[in-house]
């Protein structure tokens, strides 16, 4: 909800050129965090929730991850200064980079893993929220001019470190028994091989929804990076209004329902779906109707050349929940993490291959109709191979 309040006002101070500047910082800064945060946040979640009642497993479980994510962080800042060295368009917004780069600290830090796993959220809740509550004010208080973009990076990154810091204290103040073991080279190895499909899931998702932001950043100027970013955010917000609430909530209960009565399951699935894919439907046909409107309160007059781009992408409100469906709450249900890790990396290479061949000659149209296709391929394979899976279950 804060980035609503804050994106407007951002948007009008900085205008499109450096918008364009602080989306290509943050869109660079996910892969490093990727990195860091690994696949942890599943594979160790499942473990101290398995491992709940132990607190001394829990403590080691706790102890090799932080490790791991510290090893992480120390690879992934040595790649960094590399890239602040040898990739161009790092050492032109030197200053872009360095404010942005912290947040891969506040990443690190941040022990989600052990409070998901224990079933203790609210302590990440209120956190969450007053930190990034305070950020939102530091955002009105300190960005006055244009100039001052790159203080939006420089404050995202406060605002995790801060919560990955306080949650880490927390960790060893509220939690009982929970204490820091030096881990063991081989349970380091364990912890890193054990999250390694999930980490390629993740960071394959990050290339094929962000990659065109770090196409555009690197090859267009940076007007152009400024539109496409502000029409893309629209539908990533759209998304995550839509769909992270019905994940967490229906997830579970799906979970539940496929081992108890398939039947039930497959019932229950199915409507869900229709209701999710009808209300998407209904949301892009408005989007796309009144694109100029809501382009216009959100962003502000400057960012009326969005609108075509807009249009284009946003149908992957669509696919989205079809993939989110055939995927999330089909093909994981059904255990098959290996398909689903496939048309993830099917999805990213394809978009990197499409992004380097089409943005230079088509620009911000090629950029827009790729994330539609890919989005729209992904949803077909999910689809077809949740059905596969379904009829070799049944």
């Amino acid at each position: 909800m804060l980035p609503l309040i804050t994106i407007p006002y951002v948007t009008r101070v900085v205008g499109p050129e450096k918008y364009g500047l602080i989306e290509f910082g943050t869109v660079a800064m996910l892969y490093f965090s990727a990195v860091v945060i690994y696949g942890f946040n599943t594979t160790a979640t499942r473990k101290i929730a398995e491992y709940s009642e132990n607190k001394h497993k829990v403590s080691a479980v706790f102890s090799a991850v932080v490790f791991s994510r510290l090893l992480l962080f120390l690879g992934a800042t040595i790649v960094f200064a590399a890239c602040m060295f040898l990739v161009p368009e790092f050492a032109e917004h030197k200053k872009v980079m360095l404010f942005a780069y912290p947040i891969v600290l506040g990443w690190a830090l941040y022990p989600d893993f052990l409070f998901q796993g224990l079933q203790n959220l609210k302590v990440v809740a209120i956190a969450n929220f007053a930190v990034k509550s305070l950020s939102a004010v530091l955002i009105f208080v300190l960005l006055r001019t244009a100039d001052d973009y790159y203080l939006v990076l420089g404050i995202n990154s406060l605002a995790q470190i801060l919560v990955g810091a306080f949650t880490l204290i927390y960790a060893f103040r509220g939690i009982a028994n929970l204490t820091y073991i030096h881990p063991k080279w081989r349970s380091i190895q364990v912890t890193l091989k054990n999250g390694l499909y999930v980490f390629l899931s993740h960071l394959f998702t990050r290339i094929y929804t962000f990659g065109s932001i770090l196409f555009l950043g690197i090859m267009l100027t940076e007007l152009e990076l400024g539109y496409f970013a502000a029409g893309m955010k629209l539908v990533i917000v759209g998304q995550s209004f839509m769909l992270l609430p019905l994940s967490g909530a229906l997830f579970p209960y799906l979970a539940k329902l496929y081992k108890e009565n398939r039947a039930r399951y497959l019932v229950e699935f199915k409507r869900a779906l229709w209701v999710m894919v009808a209300l998407t439907a209904g949301v892009t046909l408005v989007l796309i109707l009144f694109s100029g409107f809501f382009i216009n309160l959100v962003f502000g007059s400057e960012y009326a050349a969005v609108k075509p781009y807009f249009q284009i992408m946003a149908p992957i409100l669509v696919f989205s929940a079809l993939s989110h469906f055939a995927m999330q709450q089909g093909l994981i249900i059904l255990k098959k993490d290996r398909w689903y890790l496939n048309i993830i990396m099917v999805a990213g290479t394809l978009s990197l291959a499409l992004n380097f061949f089409v943005i230079p000659e088509y620009r911000l149209l090629g950029a827009a109709w790729v994330k539609l296709g890919i989005d729209a391929l992904i949803a077909a394979l999910g689809a077809f191979y949740f059905y596969k899976a379904w009829k070799a279950k049944s």
